[in-house]
């Protein structure tokens, strides 16, 4: 197999993986500004609470089955339809226990009655939720990644559109959990109809018992771990800072925490498209992993710093512009700061998925929880002496020591990329295009045009294009 020859297939996959995200993420985003404007602060209170409360169900709700799943499929394709029964099963089995908790929480905390049906009506979204995870998961192991962003359509449709109906005829905030479900029941159906086209020939194997369901759960107690702990880690720095900080400031983190997230939504798509792939190329050997890896980071890393400039030069319009209002800009430092992120964060899904390829799935989780430990002990002491500023740069700090630790044990695991040749290359680039922005000579988006024409001109020019997937590997044995 030539392994640069896989990279086109990996970039259109991961374009469709993307596309679906993002509209995911537009239409809740559309939702929650209907819902602001229609029905008072108390009623979105509400369905913020209950869309908060599913979004975290729905990490333990997939169990960590679709990574699995897509790794089984990969390796044998002819088995799709069969893993796919079985999965459905499996992760109906996690959702049942997801949403009992979602309920039971519920009442624990006491809400108002209304509060309180509004999360009993949305935990119904969790089983569909699941079952759509699992049947994205043989779509991604059979690399037919367009299916997802078609499948995806109708339920964001009807979760706008059914949710915008429901405001102009006076529907409170229980018609809206119930469109919710809905939507996600409309995705699942969608989803799995489009699956089982795409493998119209193809038969069940094996038995399907609840036993060999539990097994594959069993199975993927490791990527639960991980996605439960990165989930919860996501949250810690908003939630430490509004321990020693205002909701002001708290605000202002999670803007430029939402301003990121294209950018951060593309990294993710490329480490999902690329997975197969991995997969693949294990069953070749670990060096020809650490190959292909090579030949996708060496082309995502000249993408990294253009997005990182742009946000930079930029942070403070941004801000303005999405948010509408001026005060932002007291924050653009922040999402500065968190630019600096993205020249680290595209490394760590290539790098994961390809240790999740050679089975080092123990070694991922234990990235993880390392990460979250240093990282949380820096934010106890930074946030505490400096409040918003400490909470950017710990931000900061926990990328990089992510991707040093990926980049460490990936090296240790499977083999050297030499990586840092490519950053070599790229650094005149860098530099003249950095230089333009320094000078500042013109208005600040004349400059940033310049930066990246120059930019793009020189690495057009000097960057070995012919190198690209072709790096001298030493395995080294742990």
């Amino acid at each position: 197999m030539k392994l640069p020859s896989r990279l086109p297939k990996i970039i259109m996959n991961a374009i469709a993986i993307s596309g679906g995200e993002v509209a995911n993420k537009a239409s809740t985003f559309l939702v929650y500004a209907a819902v602001s404007r229609a029905i008072g602060l108390e009623s979105f209170g509400q369905f913020a609470l209950g869309m908060t409360l599913l979004y975290t169900c729905h990490v333990f709700g997939v169990a960590g089955l679709p990574t699995t799943i897509t790794r089984m499929v990969a390796k044998r394709p002819a088995f799709a339809k069969s893993l796919l029964r079985l999965g459905y099963l499996a992760g109906f089995l996690a959702s049942l226990l997801a949403a009992g908790f979602m309920v039971a929480l519920a009442e624990l905390m006491q809400y108002q009655w209304v509060t309180t049906q509004v999360i009993m009506i949305m935990a119904l979204a969790v089983p569909f939720y699941s079952l759509t995870m699992v049947t994205e998961a043989v779509i991604k192991g059979r690399e037919k990644m367009h299916l997802i962003a078609l499948g995806n359509i109708p339920g964001n449709l009807q979760l706008v559109f059914g949710s915008w109906f429901l405001l102009w005829q006076g529907g409170s905030v229980l018609a809206l959990a119930w469109n919710v479900v809905l939507a996600r029941a409309l995705t699942a159906l969608c989803l799995h109809w489009l699956a089982m086209r795409s493998m119209p020939n193809e038969r069940t194997h094996g038995p399907f018992r609840v036993s060999l369901a539990w097994r594959l759960i069993v199975r993927s107690r490791v990527f639960l771990w991980s996605d439960s702990v990165a989930a919860i880690g996501a949250s810690l720095f908003p939630l430490i800072l509004s321990k020693f900080a205002t909701e002001r400031e708290v605000g202002m983190l999670n803007a430029a925490f939402q301003l990121l997230q294209p950018v951060q939504i593309l990294y993710r798509s490329l480490g999902h498209s690329s997975f197969p792939a991995l997969v693949n190329a294990a069953k070749q050997g670990r060096e020809q992993v650490a190959a292909l890896s090579h030949s996708i980071l060496s082309f995502i890393i000249c993408l990294a710093y253009p997005a990182a400039l742009v946000m930079f030069v930029m942070a403070a319009d941004f801000l303005t512009l999405v948010y509408g209002n001026k005060g932002f800009q007291e924050g653009a430092y922040v999402l500065q700061m968190l630019a600096f992120g993205l020249l680290c964060d595209p490394l760590n899904p290539i790098l994961g998925h390809g240790l999740w390829a050679v089975g080092a799935d123990r070694a991922v989780f234990r990235i993880v929880i390392v990460n979250i430990v240093v990282t949380l002990s820096f934010g106890l002491v930074l946030i505490g002496a400096w409040g918003l500023w400490g909470a950017a740069v710990c931000v900061l700090v926990g990328s990089v020591i992510n991707t040093l630790l990926h980049y460490w044990v990936f090296t240790i695991r499977v083999g050297e990329t030499n990586l840092g040749q490519e950053f070599l290359r790229l650094m005149p680039a860098i530099f003249f295009s950095a230089a333009v922005i320094v000078a500042a000579v013109w208005p600040p988006i004349i400059n940033l045009s310049a930066a990246l024409a120059i930019y793009g001109l020189l690495v057009w020019l000097f960057y070995d294009q012919n190198s690209v997937g072709q790096p001298s590997i030493r395995r080294i044995q742990p």
